[in-house]
């Protein structure tokens, strides 16, 4: 993914991204849910009927999550790399 300080994302990144994204704007809807005395688990909504299913989605979540923290130490990575290259060059 990193080469010389440029990031180069894959389908696994966006991929992670979304999942994500979709894992956040869950849980902030169980949240406000929980607040109005409503169930807006949109997981459980869905697949609740099959709780094998629905277990399933929540480690992909979960893993997308832990990916998403490897991917940010890589942009953390390359961008400390592409300032350390600015420096030198204007050295």
């Amino acid at each position: 993914m990193q080469t010389d300080g440029a990031i180069r994302t894959n389908y696994l990144d966006w991929a992670s991204l979304a999942l994500v994204i979709v894992g956040a704007v869950n849980w902030g809807l169980v949240g406000l849910g929980q607040l109005l005395g409503a169930n807006w688990n949109v997981v459980n909504l869905i697949f609740g009927s099959v709780p094998g299913i629905e277990s399933a989605i929540y480690v992909v979540v979960g893993l997308a999550g832990l990916y998403e923290l490897y991917f940010a130490y890589q942009l953390y990575g390359a961008r400390t790399a592409s300032r350390q290259r600015r420096r030198q060059s204007e050295q």
